[in-house]
Protein backbone atom coordinates (compact mmCIF):
# COMPACT_ATOMS: atom_id res chain seq x y z
CA UNK A 1 0.00 0.00 0.00
CA UNK A 2 2.81 2.36 0.85
CA UNK A 3 3.57 2.11 -3.02
CA UNK A 4 1.13 5.02 -3.87
CA UNK A 5 2.85 6.84 -1.72
CA UNK A 6 6.00 7.02 -3.67
CA UNK A 7 4.35 6.45 -6.71
CA UNK A 8 2.45 9.97 -5.96
CA UNK A 9 5.34 11.66 -4.99
CA UNK A 10 6.93 10.70 -8.79
CA UNK A 11 3.42 11.60 -10.17
CA UNK A 12 3.11 15.03 -8.30
CA UNK A 13 7.27 16.15 -8.83
CA UNK A 14 5.77 15.62 -12.56
CA UNK A 15 3.46 17.05 -12.66
CA UNK A 16 4.72 20.22 -10.91
CA UNK A 17 7.98 20.69 -13.16
CA UNK A 18 6.16 20.63 -16.27
CA UNK A 19 3.15 21.87 -15.29
CA UNK A 20 1.15 19.60 -16.94
CA UNK A 21 -2.61 21.29 -15.96
CA UNK A 22 -5.83 20.51 -17.67
CA UNK A 23 -7.31 23.81 -17.22
CA UNK A 24 -5.29 25.96 -20.00
CA UNK A 25 -4.27 22.59 -21.47
CA UNK A 26 -8.09 22.01 -22.45
CA UNK A 27 -8.91 26.03 -22.88
CA UNK A 28 -5.96 26.48 -25.28
CA UNK A 29 -7.31 23.87 -27.49
CA UNK A 30 -10.42 25.85 -28.20
CA UNK A 31 -8.77 29.28 -27.18
CA UNK A 32 -5.05 29.61 -29.26
CA UNK A 33 -5.53 26.62 -31.03
CA UNK A 34 -2.58 25.01 -29.12
CA UNK A 35 -2.76 21.44 -29.32
CA UNK A 36 0.71 20.96 -27.36
CA UNK A 37 -1.00 19.79 -23.89
CA UNK A 38 -3.53 17.69 -26.00
CA UNK A 39 -1.03 15.75 -27.80
CA UNK A 40 1.51 15.37 -24.10
CA UNK A 41 -2.00 13.87 -22.96
CA UNK A 42 -2.31 11.49 -25.89
CA UNK A 43 1.38 10.04 -25.35
CA UNK A 44 0.47 9.21 -22.27
CA UNK A 45 -2.63 7.45 -22.59
CA UNK A 46 -1.12 6.22 -25.66
CA UNK A 47 1.45 4.38 -23.36
CA UNK A 48 -0.80 3.08 -20.94
CA UNK A 49 -3.09 1.56 -23.35
CA UNK A 50 -0.22 -0.58 -25.10
CA UNK A 51 1.22 -1.32 -21.39
CA UNK A 52 -1.72 -2.39 -20.13
CA UNK A 53 -3.30 -4.74 -22.69
CA UNK A 54 0.10 -6.27 -22.50
CA UNK A 55 -0.57 -7.19 -19.43
CA UNK A 56 -3.98 -7.85 -19.51
CA UNK A 57 -2.68 -10.92 -22.75
CA UNK A 58 0.03 -11.99 -19.85
CA UNK A 59 -2.66 -12.41 -17.09
CA UNK A 60 -1.35 -9.75 -14.82
CA UNK A 61 -4.10 -7.48 -14.70
CA UNK A 62 -7.75 -7.68 -15.49
CA UNK A 63 -9.80 -4.54 -17.29
CA UNK A 64 -12.75 -2.62 -14.92
CA UNK A 65 -15.93 -3.52 -16.48
CA UNK A 66 -18.66 -0.83 -16.03
CA UNK A 67 -21.75 0.58 -17.39
CA UNK A 68 -22.62 4.36 -18.65
CA UNK A 69 -25.10 6.56 -16.85
CA UNK A 70 -25.36 8.44 -19.91
CA UNK A 71 -27.37 11.71 -18.70
CA UNK A 72 -25.31 11.45 -15.67
CA UNK A 73 -21.53 11.64 -17.13
CA UNK A 74 -22.46 14.23 -20.02
CA UNK A 75 -23.95 16.52 -16.83
CA UNK A 76 -21.23 15.60 -15.02
CA UNK A 77 -18.41 16.44 -17.16
CA UNK A 78 -20.07 19.92 -17.96
CA UNK A 79 -19.95 20.78 -14.10
CA UNK A 80 -16.44 19.77 -13.64
CA UNK A 81 -15.40 21.33 -16.86
CA UNK A 82 -17.06 24.60 -15.20
CA UNK A 83 -15.82 24.07 -12.37
CA UNK A 84 -12.14 23.46 -12.94
CA UNK A 85 -11.72 26.71 -14.79
CA UNK A 86 -13.32 28.52 -11.30
CA UNK A 87 -10.99 26.67 -9.29
CA UNK A 88 -7.88 27.35 -11.94
CA UNK A 89 -7.21 23.43 -11.16
CA UNK A 90 -8.78 20.25 -11.73
CA UNK A 91 -8.48 17.19 -9.13
CA UNK A 92 -5.00 16.13 -9.26
CA UNK A 93 -3.66 20.47 -9.91
CA UNK A 94 -5.57 21.02 -6.65
CA UNK A 95 -2.92 18.76 -5.16
CA UNK A 96 0.22 19.54 -6.97
CA UNK A 97 -0.55 23.37 -7.23
CA UNK A 98 -1.86 23.82 -3.79
CA UNK A 99 2.56 22.23 -2.77
CA UNK A 100 3.49 25.51 -4.57
CA UNK A 101 1.82 27.50 -2.04
CA UNK A 102 -1.22 28.94 -3.54
CA UNK A 103 -3.68 29.31 -0.99
CA UNK A 104 -6.71 29.59 -3.18
CA UNK A 105 -5.93 26.52 -4.45
CA UNK A 106 -5.87 25.49 -0.83
CA UNK A 107 -9.36 26.52 -0.50
CA UNK A 108 -10.51 24.62 -3.99
CA UNK A 109 -8.88 21.66 -3.00
CA UNK A 110 -10.75 21.32 0.63
CA UNK A 111 -14.19 22.55 -0.97
CA UNK A 112 -13.33 19.55 -3.99
CA UNK A 113 -12.62 16.86 -0.94
CA UNK A 114 -15.28 17.95 1.28
CA UNK A 115 -18.22 17.61 -2.11
CA UNK A 116 -16.87 14.30 -2.57
CA UNK A 117 -17.13 13.06 0.90
CA UNK A 118 -20.50 14.44 0.73
CA UNK A 119 -21.24 12.81 -3.04
CA UNK A 120 -19.97 9.95 -1.68
CA UNK A 121 -20.88 8.95 1.91
CA UNK A 122 -22.51 12.01 3.15
CA UNK A 123 -25.72 14.21 2.75
CA UNK A 124 -25.23 14.49 -0.87
CA UNK A 125 -25.04 11.42 -1.82
CA UNK A 126 -29.38 10.88 -1.83
CA UNK A 127 -29.80 13.59 -4.07
CA UNK A 128 -26.56 12.38 -6.51
CA UNK A 129 -27.80 9.01 -6.69
CA UNK A 130 -30.94 8.54 -8.56
CA UNK A 131 -29.02 10.16 -11.54
CA UNK A 132 -26.70 7.12 -11.63
CA UNK A 133 -29.10 4.65 -11.69
CA UNK A 134 -30.67 2.38 -14.46
CA UNK A 135 -27.44 3.41 -16.57
CA UNK A 136 -27.10 2.13 -20.31
CA UNK A 137 -24.74 -1.44 -20.27
CA UNK A 138 -21.92 -0.26 -22.32
CA UNK A 139 -18.29 -0.61 -20.82
CA UNK A 140 -15.97 -0.68 -23.29
CA UNK A 141 -15.50 0.65 -26.89
CA UNK A 142 -13.81 -2.72 -28.19
CA UNK A 143 -16.87 -4.92 -26.62
CA UNK A 144 -19.25 -2.73 -27.70
CA UNK A 145 -18.36 -2.84 -31.74
CA UNK A 146 -16.72 -6.06 -31.58
CA UNK A 147 -13.07 -5.72 -32.35
CA UNK A 148 -9.71 -6.37 -30.77
CA UNK A 149 -8.47 -3.00 -28.46
CA UNK A 150 -5.65 -3.36 -31.05
CA UNK A 151 -7.07 -1.56 -33.62
CA UNK A 152 -8.63 1.21 -31.16
CA UNK A 153 -4.72 1.37 -29.72
CA UNK A 154 -3.65 1.81 -33.26
CA UNK A 155 -5.92 4.58 -34.34
CA UNK A 156 -4.52 5.93 -30.99
CA UNK A 157 -1.28 5.75 -31.80
CA UNK A 158 -1.25 7.08 -35.48
CA UNK A 159 -3.44 10.65 -33.54
CA UNK A 160 -0.88 10.70 -30.95
CA UNK A 161 1.95 10.64 -33.76
CA UNK A 162 -0.01 13.00 -35.47
CA UNK A 163 -0.34 15.52 -32.89
CA UNK A 164 3.38 15.32 -32.47
CA UNK A 165 4.75 15.75 -35.63
CA UNK A 166 2.41 19.12 -36.03
CA UNK A 167 3.12 20.07 -33.40
CA UNK A 168 6.68 20.10 -34.54
CA UNK A 169 6.33 21.62 -37.07
CA UNK A 170 3.72 24.64 -35.87
CA UNK A 171 5.82 25.66 -32.88
CA UNK A 172 3.29 27.77 -30.95
CA UNK A 173 3.81 29.67 -27.73
CA UNK A 174 6.09 28.29 -25.15
CA UNK A 175 5.79 30.01 -21.55
CA UNK A 176 9.29 30.98 -20.35
CA UNK A 177 11.69 28.93 -17.75
CA UNK A 178 10.31 29.42 -14.29
CA UNK A 179 12.65 29.71 -11.00
CA UNK A 180 16.05 27.95 -11.19
CA UNK A 181 15.57 25.41 -13.82
CA UNK A 182 13.58 25.03 -17.28
CA UNK A 183 10.40 23.31 -17.10
CA UNK A 184 10.16 19.29 -17.74
CA UNK A 185 8.43 19.73 -21.60
CA UNK A 186 5.12 18.61 -21.89
CA UNK A 187 6.16 15.58 -24.72
CA UNK A 188 8.77 14.42 -21.54
CA UNK A 189 6.19 14.52 -19.05
CA UNK A 190 3.29 12.85 -21.15
CA UNK A 191 5.95 9.72 -21.87
CA UNK A 192 7.21 9.56 -17.50
CA UNK A 193 3.09 9.68 -16.57
CA UNK A 194 2.03 7.12 -18.89
CA UNK A 195 5.24 4.74 -17.72
CA UNK A 196 4.52 5.38 -14.33
CA UNK A 197 0.54 5.17 -14.76
CA UNK A 198 1.71 1.15 -15.68
CA UNK A 199 3.62 0.92 -12.94
CA UNK A 200 1.00 2.28 -10.47
CA UNK A 201 -1.63 0.30 -12.27
CA UNK A 202 0.32 -2.86 -11.14
CA UNK A 203 1.15 -1.73 -7.78
CA UNK A 204 -2.42 -0.75 -7.30
CA UNK A 205 -4.07 -3.98 -8.07
CA UNK A 206 -1.32 -5.84 -5.74
CA UNK A 207 -2.98 -3.72 -3.09
CA UNK A 208 -6.43 -5.34 -4.15
CA UNK A 209 -7.09 -2.07 -5.72
CA UNK A 210 -7.84 -2.91 -9.88
CA UNK A 211 -6.98 1.08 -11.13
CA UNK A 212 -4.28 3.03 -11.86
CA UNK A 213 -3.99 6.64 -11.05
CA UNK A 214 -6.81 8.18 -9.16
CA UNK A 215 -7.34 11.48 -7.42
CA UNK A 216 -11.49 12.00 -6.41
CA UNK A 217 -12.28 9.44 -4.17
CA UNK A 218 -8.93 9.56 -3.14
CA UNK A 219 -9.42 13.28 -2.00
CA UNK A 220 -13.21 12.09 -0.34
CA UNK A 221 -11.16 9.51 1.64
CA UNK A 222 -8.74 12.17 3.51
CA UNK A 223 -11.78 14.27 4.69
CA UNK A 224 -13.51 10.65 5.59
CA UNK A 225 -10.73 9.83 7.87
CA UNK A 226 -10.48 12.85 9.08
CA UNK A 227 -13.72 12.80 10.22
CA UNK A 228 -14.54 9.32 11.47
CA UNK A 229 -11.29 8.16 11.87
CA UNK A 230 -11.78 4.59 9.86
CA UNK A 231 -8.60 3.38 8.74
CA UNK A 232 -10.08 1.59 5.74
CA UNK A 233 -10.21 5.08 4.31
CA UNK A 234 -6.35 5.12 4.19
CA UNK A 235 -5.69 3.35 1.07
CA UNK A 236 -3.67 3.34 -1.81
CA UNK A 237 -5.34 5.77 -3.54
CA UNK A 238 -5.07 8.32 -0.28
CA UNK A 239 -1.70 7.75 0.28
CA UNK A 240 -1.35 8.20 -3.51
CA UNK A 241 -3.05 11.99 -3.23
CA UNK A 242 -0.96 12.73 -0.30
CA UNK A 243 1.86 11.49 -2.14
CA UNK A 244 1.41 14.47 -5.14
CA UNK A 245 1.33 16.84 -2.66
CA UNK A 246 4.98 15.62 -1.12
CA UNK A 247 6.05 15.48 -4.38
CA UNK A 248 4.83 19.02 -5.51
CA UNK A 249 6.52 20.47 -2.57
CA UNK A 250 9.77 18.90 -3.43
CA UNK A 251 9.40 19.98 -6.62
CA UNK A 252 8.76 23.54 -5.91
CA UNK A 253 11.68 23.87 -3.14
CA UNK A 254 14.38 22.31 -5.27
CA UNK A 255 13.34 25.16 -8.30
CA UNK A 256 13.40 27.40 -6.16
CA UNK A 257 9.40 28.16 -6.83
CA UNK A 258 7.88 28.18 -3.40
CA UNK A 259 5.67 31.03 -2.51
CA UNK A 260 2.68 30.94 -0.31
CA UNK A 261 0.42 33.66 -2.40
CA UNK A 262 -3.01 34.46 -1.28
CA UNK A 263 -6.00 34.88 -3.80
CA UNK A 264 -5.91 38.98 -5.08
CA UNK A 265 -9.96 39.36 -3.60
CA UNK A 266 -12.72 37.68 -2.12
CA UNK A 267 -14.46 37.17 -5.49
CA UNK A 268 -11.55 34.70 -6.21
CA UNK A 269 -11.84 32.81 -2.71
CA UNK A 270 -16.26 32.68 -3.85
CA UNK A 271 -14.99 31.25 -6.96
CA UNK A 272 -12.70 28.62 -5.74
CA UNK A 273 -14.89 27.28 -3.17
CA UNK A 274 -18.31 27.07 -5.68
CA UNK A 275 -15.53 25.71 -8.30
CA UNK A 276 -14.58 23.09 -5.73
CA UNK A 277 -17.98 21.72 -5.13
CA UNK A 278 -18.72 21.84 -8.57
CA UNK A 279 -15.84 19.84 -9.01
CA UNK A 280 -17.19 16.84 -6.41
CA UNK A 281 -20.48 16.93 -7.93
CA UNK A 282 -19.09 16.73 -11.80
CA UNK A 283 -16.60 13.86 -10.34
CA UNK A 284 -19.19 12.04 -8.89
CA UNK A 285 -21.64 12.16 -12.07
CA UNK A 286 -19.03 11.65 -14.48
CA UNK A 287 -17.33 8.59 -12.70
CA UNK A 288 -14.02 10.24 -11.80
CA UNK A 289 -12.15 13.96 -12.32
CA UNK A 290 -9.75 14.17 -15.57
CA UNK A 291 -7.06 11.85 -14.24
CA UNK A 292 -9.45 9.32 -13.40
CA UNK A 293 -11.05 9.55 -16.97
CA UNK A 294 -8.70 11.87 -19.53
CA UNK A 295 -5.92 10.00 -18.12
CA UNK A 296 -6.54 6.47 -17.08
CA UNK A 297 -10.06 5.16 -18.11
CA UNK A 298 -9.50 6.68 -21.82
CA UNK A 299 -6.64 4.19 -21.61
CA UNK A 300 -8.97 1.01 -21.76
CA UNK A 301 -11.27 2.72 -23.93
CA UNK A 302 -13.84 3.15 -21.90
CA UNK A 303 -17.12 4.91 -23.15
CA UNK A 304 -17.72 6.83 -19.81
CA UNK A 305 -14.33 8.00 -19.74
CA UNK A 306 -14.33 9.43 -23.50
CA UNK A 307 -17.96 10.89 -22.77
CA UNK A 308 -16.75 12.46 -19.23
CA UNK A 309 -13.74 13.89 -21.46
CA UNK A 310 -15.13 15.51 -24.22
CA UNK A 311 -17.79 16.93 -22.17
CA UNK A 312 -15.14 18.45 -19.91
CA UNK A 313 -13.55 20.08 -22.41
CA UNK A 314 -16.74 21.87 -23.76
CA UNK A 315 -17.27 23.07 -20.00
CA UNK A 316 -13.64 24.46 -20.19
CA UNK A 317 -14.18 26.37 -23.34
CA UNK A 318 -18.08 27.40 -22.07
CA UNK A 319 -16.32 28.66 -18.82
CA UNK A 320 -13.44 30.12 -19.73
CA UNK A 321 -16.03 32.17 -22.21
CA UNK A 322 -17.09 33.41 -19.26
CA UNK A 323 -14.29 33.62 -15.92
CA UNK A 324 -10.33 34.19 -16.71
CA UNK A 325 -8.85 30.92 -15.37
CA UNK A 326 -6.15 33.07 -13.42
CA UNK A 327 -3.91 31.08 -11.73
CA UNK A 328 -2.70 28.72 -14.55
CA UNK A 329 0.71 29.21 -15.92
CA UNK A 330 0.87 27.27 -19.42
Amino acid sequence: MISGFFIGILFGAILQASQFCFVSGFRNIFYQKNTRFLAALFIAVSIQAVGLFVLKGKGMLAIPQGSLPLLATILGGLLFGCGIVLSGCCGSGAWFRSGEGLIGTWIALFSFSLTMASAKKGSLQHWLEPLLHNPMQLNTIYDTFGISPWILIAILLIITISLVIYNYRHPRYCPPPLGKYKNVSLNVAGCLIGILGIVAWVFSADAGRNFGFGVAVPSGNIIQYLVTGQHRYINWGSLFVIGILVGAIISTVIRGEMALRLPPDGKTVVKRLVGGVMMGIGATLAGGCTVTNALVATAYFSWQAWIATITMMIGVWIASYFFNAGSCKL
